[in-house]
């Protein structure tokens, strides 16, 4: 059920890095006017005809983080109490987006399904072009180069929702997980009339081409359908996991409001 958050796309490797030219670093600025601060969505997760549990997806913010201004964007999941008896899930990912370049500066994921559980935080330091985890002990792992304006794979889907794209595109962001870098492509697949109970809405579906484990423990391939509009709201998730088929879908939405950042390096 921690599939969830794969709305919030993605999705960290397992196996050994991609090798690709990342290019130099440069400030950039990226224009957001898909969802800020306020902005949550509730969604009920289904295991068949079972109800499963809740999940969340919420914006709050900005705050500072090591001097910089970002956006804090958490998911969270929940299984009910029926559900607990055979696989319990308390997740919890939080993320937090620089305001004005839209890279990571902080993830922290506390996963809790069934046996299962993880712990981590992940601090991106993006002008040195590095990761570091405080909780980690092995010297090996302290530390790790990243691509320019790296993403958590909660940030990427985030990010992913304030890009233009259509019917047939597919397009990558730059992601670090778990002392892994990898560029994760997105394929959008096809146009839909999605019935939930937040609501109708005419969606495109997003394939993202996994490798692994992420977000949440899936197994096989995950697919998401997003508003066909600015926004690119998700409203329904399906994944295949260890106890079978998943489903989440929109049960109420609370916009937010979309924040005038000024492009800060125009002078520069």
């Amino acid at each position: 059920m921690k599939f969830i958050l794969c709305a919030v796309v993605l999705f960290s490797c397992l196996q050994a890095a991609t090798v690709w030219e990342w290019g130099e670093y440069a400030r950039r600025y990226v224009p957001n006017d898909a969802w800020g601060p306020g902005e949550r969505l509730v969604f009920n997760v289904q295991y068949g005809i079972m109800k499963a549990g809740t999940a969340s997806l919420s914006v709050t913010g900005p705050e500072d983080v090591n001097g910089l201004l970002a956006y804090r964007i958490t998911a969270e999941a929940r299984s009910n109490p029926v559900f607990d008896s055979f696989f319990a899930v308390r997740d919890v990912n939080r993320s937090h987006l620089d305001i004005v370049q839209l890279h990571t500066l902080r993830y922290f994921k506390d996963l809790r399904e069934g046996n299962y559980s993880r712990s981590e935080e992940t601090l991106f330091y993006q002008e040195e072009g590095v990761a570091r985890y405080p909780g980690e002990t092995d010297p090996e792992k302290m530390e790790d180069p990243i691509p320019p304006h790296a993403l958590d794979v909660l940030g990427a889907f985030y990010y992913a929702r304030t890009l233009s794209f259509e019917l047939g595109d597919r397009f990558s962001m730059d992601v670090h997980v778990d002392n892994d870098n990898y560029p994760l492509w997105v394929n959008v697949l096809e146009r839909n009339s999605i019935r939930t109970p937040a609501g109708t809405f005419q969606c495109l579906l997003l394939k993202p081409e996994l490798r692994g484990d992420g977000i949440f423990k899936q197994e096989g391939e995950i697919f998401i359908w997003v508003t066909d509009d600015s926004r690119h709201m998700p409203v329904l998730m399906t994944a295949s996991m260890v106890i079978g088929e998943i489903s989440c879908l929109l049960d109420s939405y609370t916009p937010g409001t979309v924040l005038e950042v000024e492009n800060p390096f125009l002078q520069e």
